[in-house]
């Protein structure tokens, strides 16, 4: 079977209006319903066990019939594809010499790999076709709908009808909004001819989510924040330009700030009486009410069998997250496994405490990516990924002159080292078919 057989079998299919559907309706319904979408129920399945199973075949097709189809052509992009051979032989040595058994657990506990077959899918997907010019026309009223479904959920009978079709109704947590928020702006932003308007648009905008991002979560307001600087600094030129324009656009966006602020707190329109406490009933949140004796970070020791050093905090959240990350490292170093993990046949035992299995009794996430590489595949994996990370940003940066793609990738990995989101089923997707697509920038992009 040639490259061009398989060629002539695939492209058709890429480029069908089938595909192009379906593609669509499914990232839409994804950046609506995110995790209440993936739980619905097709043939005994959750859409993201199908997805998951998807970008499984996808990522090992691409791996291993390189010379079937040319996934990466360049000596470059196919360093990539070693780094992910490898990481893959990691896999395999945990899972033949050291996992006890294998089950649908093993697949699952290591979906961080099969993830990433949905960036050969946005590769090879925008290799053969391209943006619509339309799509902010579709993505910005999505925009509006999340902000307000993110404040107001849905009525209680939507929500009864869609436990019957789906395993669990869960609102979009701040990791959602980020991942949209950043993927929807970073794409419009460049697709959008008139970079003066994209800019405005983007600024009231920003300031509209500031607040929403700030109520929802701290660690995913900073990689929203970040991710503004980035943009503004993309945008400079339209900053340094029209100086009234410009200040009625500032103007505008402090009332914009202000009147979220009223909505998210569920006061509804802006009434300047109360401006002050609606402020600070925002801001804070989530912290901790005794300032008096907050630190942020502070090292003591704590009796774990054996007397160890560790980092506390007062933030009880922050905190929390504290202790489950060095729980795994001195777990991993105590058992000689830092290197390559604990496996993927089991749960991560620093997650079998029961206070740390969330109020539904389900979880098992470290909510760090970096400390659930660890666990699962060692420091060998780490090192893997962030050389991974680092050869895309490489490659794109080489074939377009620019470093633009690190303005998408930090903020969100920035997020996930605070949250779950690289170890669910939909942010990834979302995450990696981006990345896909950004390989072909200048095809796809008026803006760059």
């Amino acid at each position: 079977m040639d490259n061009n057989y398989i060629t002539r079998a695939v492209v058709p299919i890429l480029q069908s209006k089938l595909t192009k559907f379906f593609l669509g309706v499914f990232f839409i319904a994804v950046f609506l319903s995110a995790r209440t979408f993936m739980g619905i129920y097709i043939l005994g399945f959750r859409i993201g066990e199908l997805t998951m199973g998807f970008s499984m075949v996808f990522y090992l097709f691409s791996i291993f019939a390189t010379n079937k189809l040319p996934i990466f052509e360049s000596i470059e992009k196919k360093k990539i594809l070693l780094v992910l051979f490898f990481i893959n032989l990691i896999f395999l040595i945990n899972l033949l010499f050291f996992d006890e058994s294998i089950s649908t657990y093993t697949f699952r506990s290591s979906s961080y790999i099969w993830t990433v077959g949905f960036m050969f899918f946005g590769f090879q997907y925008f290799k053969y076709n391209e943006l619509s010019d339309r799509l902010p026309l579709y993505t910005y009223p999505v925009i509006v709908y999340l902000y307000f479904f993110s404040i107001h959920g849905l009525p209680e009978s939507v929500v009864e009808f869609i436990l019957t079709i789906s395993d669990k109704f869960e609102p979009h947590k701040g990791s959602d909004l980020l991942i949209m928020y950043v993927t929807i702006f970073f794409i419009n932003n460049r697709l959008i001819k008139n970079k003066r308007l994209s800019f405005e648009i983007f600024f009231l905008f920003s300031s509209l989510y500031f607040p929403l991002m700030l109520f929802k979560s701290r660690a995913s307001v900073i990689a929203f924040c970040l991710f503004c600087l980035f943009e503004l600094y993309y945008f400079r030129t339209c900053i340094t330009s029209s100086l009234k324009r410009n200040t009625l656009l500032f103007l505008l966006s402090v009332f914009t700030i202000f009147q979220s602020v009223f909505f998210v707190s569920g006061s509804g329109f802006i009434k300047a009486e109360k401006i002050e406490s609606e402020v600070e009933y925002v801001a804070m949140y989530r912290s901790d009410p005794d300032d008096e004796k907050f630190r942020l970070f502070y090292i003591d020791e704590d009796n774990l069998g054996s007397r160890t050093t560790r980092i506390f905090s007062s933030d009880n959240n922050l905190n929390w997250r504290l202790q489950i990350w060095q729980d795994v490292i001195y777990d991993l170093f105590n058992k000689g496994k830092l290197a390559t993990g604990y496996g993927h046949d089991e749960k991560i035992p620093a997650m079998e405490d029961p206070t740390r299995k969330g109020q539904d009794g389900l979880n098992e996430n470290t909510h760090n990516y970096i400390i659930s590489l660890l666990a699962r595949g060692g420091l060998l994996t780490v090192a893997a990924f962030l050389i991974f990370y680092s050869l895309v940003v490489k490659v794109i940066r080489k074939s377009t002159g620019s470093n633009y793609l690190i303005f998408y990738i930090i903020p969100i990995l920035l997020n996930s080292l605070f949250d779950v989101a690289m170890e669910n089923s939909h942010f990834p997707l979302i995450f990696y078919f981006c990345i896909g697509m950004f390989f072909h920038k200048k095809k796809l992009f008026v803006n760059y």
